[in-house]
Parts: C-alpha cells; structure tokens; sequence
C-alpha cells in the first residue's frame, strides 16, 4: 500500500470517527420534546409549546401526531333534585340519572325505600346521549353544570368546534316524571347534520320474575287513538323495533315503569334493547337475569347556521297505576291484562269502589266474589236441576239406547225429543262454567297484575295478595310444592272435594262417563297445585267462590229433595 492510500485511510477514519457526535448535530434539527397525550388524569402542560424555538420549528420535517385540545378536567360532580314523590341523583358523566327514589314506596322486602334503578356500578346509566357524531363513549363524557336549583339543572358540554349541547331536566311538583330538553347549538357558518341514540332506560329493579314480568315496551301509534304496546321479553333479546310512530319506549317490571316519551315521533329512527351480562357490560345474549337497556336512535337532523335545534321529553318513572297513568297521555296502555283487558279493567274498578269503602282488599275479593255468584246463581240452580231430571229421565234413556243399538242415527232422534218432552236441556249444565271462565281468567290477570295487590295486606298471616300466603319455611324442600307451608290452597282443596260431594251429578251410565267423572276427582289436586304459588288474592277468590259453591249446592238439594218427595 503506498503512501497517499495510507493516508486516505487515515483521514477517513478520522471523519467517521467525528461524524456522529460533533458532524452531524451542526447540519440536524434538534429532537422535538416528547409530546404527553391528555389522559382523564393529566393534561398537556401550555409551556411545554413553547420550549421550541422558532428556527427549530422550521428545521423540523416531520408532523407531530394530533392529539386533544388541551383543557382542564372537569370534576365528576353529583347533583339531587327531588319533588315529594320522587328523589333523583344525578351525575355530570354523561349528564346522566344514576338514582330513583320513589318515595311512597317500599322495596319487594317492604323494609326501604325503593330505588327504581338497580343499584350497580354501570356506565350506561338512563339518560345518557350514547352516540352522537360517531364519538364512541359519549356517555362517559364529563358535563359542565352551569345551573342548579332543587328541581333543576342544566348541563352543558361542546361536541366539536362551534356545535354546543345543552341538557335542562327538572321535576314538576307532585308528578311521577322529570321533564327534559336537549338543545344542540350551531355557532357556525354552515348547516349541520347530525343524529344521536339516547339510553331511555336501563337496569330496572327486579319486581316479580325476570323473564315473566320485566321486559322492553314500546308504544306505537297505529292511528284512530289505538296505540299498539310492544312487549319485548328478555329471552328475545336483542331486539331493535324500527317501527313507524314510535311514541315512546323503556323499561318495565310487574309494578312499576321508566319511559321515555319524546313530544314528537316525528324524530324517532329505532328502539334497540340489549342485555347486559353478569359484570354489567352489554351482551348479544338473552337477558335471563333481567338486566338491560333500552336506546332511543333519533333520524338524521339538520340543523341550519346560527341555529338550534330543540328536543323536549317527559320521562316518566313511577307505579303502572291506572290513575296515574292516565296523567300522562297514551301511557295507559302499560296497563295490558292480555285478550280479557276491557273486563279486567271493570273488575279492578270495582275492587277499588269497594276498597274506598272498606280498605282492605281482601275483603274487596270476596265482596265482588259474592256478588257474581249471585249474578250466575239462577244459571247454576238451572244447571243443577237440569243435571237432577237427567237422573230421573236416565231409566227411559236406557230403554231407547236398548231399542235402537243398532240405529246410532235414530236413538239420538229419539233422545232429543224425549229431553224437549221434559224440558230437559244437556248443555246447561255446562253453560255456567263457561260463563265463569272468562270473569276467572280476568280476575286472574287483575289480581296478577294490578299494582293495587302489591304489598297488600289481608288479615292474620295473609299480609301481601299479590305473593303467596305463605305461613312458614321448612328445613327441606318438597317436590312440585318447595319448602314452604301455603295455607289458602289447601283449604281450598278440602272445599272443593266437598263441594264435589255435594254437587248432582249426572249419571254415568257407560265406562267412559266413568272414566271422565274419576278424571274429575282429580281436579281439586291440579287446582291446588296450579294455584299453591300464585297471588294469595286469586287464592282468597277460589276459596270464596268454591264455599259460597257449596251452599249454593246445599240449597239447590234442599229443593230436589222437595221434588223427589212429590
């Protein structure tokens, strides 16, 4: 190697060796400072900007990555308002309700207050804008509160740069509802589109079982004042109902409702209900512990420069109480009895004329009892009588089923004309049941349903109508009855085989009258385990009606002793 590619080498080196650390930096923009990104629990420092210099600035080539406006953190802050039915807490997250006292009512205990919301850590809470503007979580975003009273507040926060949301909810006195008012703002120079989904309801207490009597409702307007209640049952969750005329949605337990009811349909897209599973998160499965939420989706709205836009809602929040449902318009519909609704209504209006006189509607039970076995008396004394001359005419039955064995056509000829002979009609003793059946199945929805059983007392153990009377617990379980002793049942498992007893029969002349009148035997055991866990009220009617039952059966023997005798 010569001496000028020694030197070469050398003075390569050299430069190698000096590049990194004294070269290069004369010829390099600096490192910009690391920029920290707003956290719920920190925000950028101002005077972090203004570390760079300006010629800094100039040298840089790459972006930074867009971050958050700086701003400070809103303190989470929970604000009571409350009229003296009602007791609301709300939490600036998401301008949101997190609690509902009802203050003239008891839990399902009857030992507190009861809160109408499931008392869990959720973060969908009712009220809470869910969506709006594709920002996701916007129900956990934290609301200025710019005024407060003790039935008002009014929230506010900005959704982007000139579009503000301002949220004013207040309670009137003496009224099951909080009236609400979403206003969205455009300060800017154009037109604005946007829609927004709104939790209508979410996490109701549990009152009676879960995938029985709780479910998603909806009302829909079906025109000529019919409204149509949508019931959606946890085990068809999820479930999203884009109906035309939605009026209102939400939530609802055998007692008690929260419903969203906007002041127009007009803006109304959808009803989604969705279950939430057992740590409180959302889920696409059945809601087989009772637990989910209902979203109200509104249409796309366009919202002019310098404008705004204005929705109002009544939430309601209270008893599915006939009289206070009627405050609110079309809300009665919450009070569906099934196919029965119109005689159920007039039962239950009855119970309640009587309770007015006499408060106890235990007593109401028996009184309306009464009063229709006295209506259908005449039938079941026709009944009766109808099955006694059947018993006398069963000789010459018997005659004309020997004479025309071998005509089927003519023994039934025969027979018809000898029943209109003696005035004797088949069908009557049939016709009585039939006409009680739909007044039972009504009075079983009523005493079922109706909000005026809950927690009613009777008399002695008897202290709730709409649970079963149960009179102690035992150490052990029985099968197809439980673990505990029901006392109503039973007695009126013992009247009804009296009753049984005491009750003309017709004559079972062939084997399979036989059979279906031992079939017959049988009903008291069915009845009883049909109705052993069901509303004590339904029980005290049963057991009424079945011993006023037997003496009307007594009277009516007393007189077909009278004319066995002529």
């Amino acid at each position: 190697m010569d001496k000028k590619a020694l030197i070469a080498i050398v003075i390569c080196g050299v430069v190698m060796l000096l590049y990194y650390p004294f070269i290069l930096p004369l010829f390099s923009p600096k490192k910009p400072e690391p920029i920290i990104e707003e956290t719920e629990e920190q925000v950028i420092p101002q005077k972090q900007a203004d570390i760079k210099t300006s010629a800094e600035s100039k040298l840089s080539t790459t972006k930074p990555t867009q971050t958050l406006q700086p701003q400070v953190e809103i303190p989470l802050r929970e604000v009571v308002i409350e009229n003296e039915l009602l007791r609301t807490v709300w939490t600036n997250e998401g301008a949101a309700l997190k609690s509902i006292m009802l203050k003239q009512f008891k839990d399902t205990e009857a030992k507190n207050t009861l809160e109408l919301i499931k008392n869990a850590e959720i973060e969908y809470r009712p009220l809470a804008i869910e969506n709006i503007l594709q920002k996701s979580k916007f129900h956990k975003q934290r609301y200025k509160i710019v005024e407060q009273s003790e039935n008002k507040i009014v929230f506010t926060t900005q959704l982007d740069e000139g579009i503000n949301l301002v949220k004013t909810v207040d309670i009137s006195p003496g009224k099951y509802n909080i009236n609400m008012d979403i206003v969205l703002e455009n300060n800017t120079d154009s037109e604005f589109a946007l829609s927004y989904s709104i939790i209508a309801s979410s996490m109701i207490t549990h009152e009676g079982v879960p995938s029985t009597d709780m479910a998603a409702v909806t009302g829909v307007d079906m025109g000529n004042k019919k409204i149509k209640l949508v019931h959606i049952a946890p085990k068809e969750f999820p479930s999203k109902n884009e109906s035309v005329g939605i009026i209102w949605t939400g939530s609802t337990n055998k007692y008690f409702s929260t419903i969203l009811k906007p002041k127009s349909s007009d803006w109304v897209a959808s009803i989604t209900a969705q279950a939430f599973d057992i740590l409180g998160t959302l889920s696409n499965e059945k809601a087989d512990s009772g637990d989910f939420m209902v979203t109200l989706q509104t249409n796309k709205l366009q919202i002019s420069p310098h404008n705004a836009l204005t929705h109002s809602y009544t939430y309601f929040l209270g008893p599915k109480k006939e009289e206070v449902l009627k405050q609110y318009e079309n809300l009665d519909a919450l009070l569906s009895y099934g196919w029965l609704t119109s005689i159920s209504k007039v039962l239950l209006a009855f119970l309640n004329a009587v309770y007015r006189a006499v408060p106890n509607y235990g007593v109401s039970i028996i009184i309306l009892t009464i009063i229709i076995k006295a209506i259908l008396f005449p039938l079941t004394r026709k009944s009766q009588m109808s099955m006694f001359r059947m018993q006398q005419l069963q000789p010459m039955i018997n005659q004309l089923k020997e004479k025309y064995k071998h005509d089927k056509q003519r023994m039934g000829k025969e027979q018809m004309l000898l029943f209109k002979k003696y005035g004797v009609n088949p069908m009557s003793g049939c016709l009585p049941m039939l006409l009680q059946l739909p007044v039972f199945f009504a009075l079983f929805r009523t005493l079922q349903l109706s909000f005026e059983m809950r927690q009613a007392p009777f008399m002695f153990w008897v202290n709730d109508l709409s649970m079963p009377d149960t009179l102690l617990h035992f150490p052990f379980s029985i099968p197809f009855i439980g673990n505990t002793l029901n006392i109503l049942p039973l007695i009126m498992t013992g009247a009804s085989f009296f009753q049984m007893k005491v009750t003309p029969k017709a004559p079972a002349t062939d084997p399979q009258a036989r059979t279906q009148q031992k079939m017959m035997s049988f009903m008291p055991f069915m009845f009883a385990f049909i109705l052993y866990h069901m509303p004590s009220g339904l029980t005290v009617y049963w057991t009424t009606s079945t011993i006023f039952s037997i003496i009307e059966s007594l009277v009516i023997r007393k007189t077909l002793n009278k004319l066995k005798a002529k």
